[in-house]
């Protein structure tokens, strides 16, 4: 059995798996509030994308970083 040879460094399998589940999580949570609006909970989904929304926004970021970190560690 032949063992998988990984091409990228840990940063960047770790910065392109957390962008994966990032846009999952971020689907998920699209269809969450798509679903509670036709039944009149749109205050409840207003009140879900104020506490979601900053802590999405900070994953983001920090994820991007990490994606920085990884294409300059591969430049050395």
């Amino acid at each position: 059995m032949k063992h998988k040879h990984h091409q990228h460094n840990l940063f960047f399998r770790m910065a392109c798996d957390g962008l994966k589940l990032l846009a999952i999580i971020t689907f998920g949570f699209v269809a969450a509030c798509l679903f509670l609006a036709p039944f009149g909970a749109f205050a409840f989904a207003q009140i879900l994308m104020e506490r979601a929304l900053p802590f999405l926004l900070r994953l983001a970021s920090c994820l991007v970083c990490i994606l920085l970190l990884a294409g300059f560690a591969e430049s050395l």
